[in-house]
This record gives structure tokens, sequence and C-alpha cells, in this order.
């Protein structure tokens, strides 16, 4: 019994010395290969950074020299005058004339010297807010570049069309007509008509001997912006209230489906309201303004739009 329980203790012990060197060695086997793997992942990681760090700029070069050059072509590409003149005739030419001269529209002589072509471009891309000038909503920027172009190409103002009289007699044909009784000029005169202060830049001379020949004919559109729909200026009314008085004036701002403003020749305005109204009807071809048809001679016809295309600036 004595020499049992001494061995058993001597068997644990040897067992457990031959457990404890495996379970060391396993250990040590499994410690060298995480710190292998571990090496290993390491170095592929570095590798895969640094073909990444050496293709990465060349492509990002690339990409960036790609795109510069495209930008570059579209930049660098011509323009083309005679696309230009085509597009001018075909969207412009109803209110600036064929070859740029002046009609509804301005003349367009010289323009491009006061503008500069970007701003030339935007406003042509654009339009002028407020104004009968729309955009065109339909050309590209390319085709915008070849028309603006052409108008760069028209030169300075004296290639323009020319009114042949003298703009002095003309000014003092304007002030013996009674034209300052309705129009203002620089702060000064009537507010019945429309203001004259930049009239010459806004219209040619011939449309402005026409509106003074027949003030009621071909009357000017205003259009807010590019998509909205455009309205006559000054167009007459003649409204009869439900107690049979009559009033007649031109219609201020746009109308709507219940209201309409008329100013009458003694620029007076009138707010009606159209269901109070026994009837409402326009008078096409009728101004406040007198023609001056007949009652001014050839040369004070000329001599006054003369004096009418020195309006071009703010006073």
């Amino acid at each position: 019994m004595t020499s049992l329980a001494v061995a058993r203790p001597l068997c644990y012990s040897s067992l457990g010395g031959t457990m404890g060197e495996r379970v060391s060695k396993v250990r040590r086997v499994r410690f060298v290969t995480s710190i292998c793997l571990a090496c290993a992942i390491t170095s592929h990681v570095a590798s895969a950074i640094g073909q990444e760090s050496q293709t990465s700029p060349r492509t990002s070069t690339a990409t960036a020299s790609q795109s510069a050059s495209s930008s570059s072509t579209a930049t660098a590409a011509p323009v083309d005058v005679e696309e230009g003149k085509r597009l001018f005739v075909q969207n412009c030419s109803v209110c600036h004339g064929v070859n740029g001269g002046g009609e509804e529209g301005p003349d367009l002589h010289g323009v491009a010297a006061q503008f500069g072509t970007p701003e030339l471009q935007g406003i042509i891309r654009r339009g002028i807010p407020g104004t009968a000038m729309p955009g065109s909503a339909t050309m590209s920027e390319r085709q915008v570049a070849n028309v603006a172009a052409f108008v760069i190409k028209l030169g300075s103002a004296t290639a323009s069309e020319k009114a042949p009289g003298d703009p002095v007699s003309g000014e003092a044909v304007y002030k013996s007509s009674g034209c300052p009784v309705c129009h203002m000029i620089g702060g000064q005169g009537g507010s019945i008509g429309p203001e004259l202060t930049r009239v010459g830049a806004m219209r040619g001379a011939a449309n402005l001997k026409a509106r003074l020949q027949d003030p009621g004919a071909n009357l000017p559109k205003m259009q807010d912006n590019p998509f909205g729909s455009s309205w006559t200026q000054y167009l007459m009314f003649r409204a009869v209230e439900t107690d049979g008085r009559v009033v007649e004036g031109m219609r201020v701002g746009e109308e709507d489906s219940f209201t309409i403003v008329l100013k009458d020749a003694s620029g007076k305005f009138h707010a009606l309201r159209k269901p109070d109204l026994r009837s409402l009807e326009k008078e096409p071809g009728k101004s406040t303004m007198p023609s001056f048809k007949g009652t001014l001679s050839d040369a004070q016809m000329d001599d006054l739009v003369a004096y009418l295309m020195t309006l071009k600036s703010p006073q």
C-alpha cells in the first residue's frame, strides 16, 4: 500500500511532465505560425499599397490631363461667324435688323466694345429681364458663341445706320412739338408716355421714325423671363362701366382674369374690375400719342429722329 501510494504521485508527476512539454511545444508552434502569418499579411498589404501609390498618381494625372485636353479643345475650337450670321438672321433680325442696324431693338454696331464678349454671350443666352429682349433657350453654348462672334464682327458704330438729320435742330423740334408734356428725359418731362432717356440705345432710327408717323402700330412687347408669355405695351382699351361711363386708356402692366389697369390721356390711372364692366374692348392701332406724319416736314422728322438717337445713357 505504501509503495502504491508513493507510485501514484510519481505516475501523475511523470504524466504531468509529458503533457506539459507537449502543450508547450504546441503553443510555441502556434505562436511562430501566427508571427509568420502576420508578417506575410503585412508584406502583402504593403506591396499592394505601394503598387497603388505608384499607379494612382499616373492614372489621376492621365485623367486630369485628358479632361484638361478636352476642355482646352472645346475652348480653343474656332467660332463660326457664318453660322453665327445665319442664327442671327433667324433669331435676332426681326428686332435688330438683318445687318444689326436696329429696328424694334437697338443698333448692335459697337455693342461688343461696350459690353465685352463674356457679357455679350450672357445677354444672348439669358436675355435682359424686364425688357423685350428674351433669352435663347434653344441655342447651345457653341451657337451662342457663334452669334456673339458675328455681332462682334459688326464692328464699331461708324458702320451702323445713321440718322441723316441734325440732333441740335431735332431737340428744338422735340420741345416745340410738345413732346416733353408726355415723355421724360433724364428726370424732366411728363410720365404719360414711355421714358425716352435711353431710347437711342433701345431702338433703331428707322423704327423711331415709323413710331413717330404711326404710334399705334407695331407696339413693343414685354417679356419678363425667357419662358414667360409676352404682353403688348401701351395697348389701348375702351371700357364701359355699368353706369355707362367710358374709360379709354392704355393698359398698364399685365392684366389678369378679373382686373385691368388703364392710364388715360391725362395720365390718370383707372383700376377696373372686369365683372363690373358692361364691356371691355381692345383698340389696336390707336394711341394717346398723335401722329407727326404731315405735321412735320421731312427735314424736321429727320432732325427729331437724329436727336432721339443721341439719347443712349442715363443723364
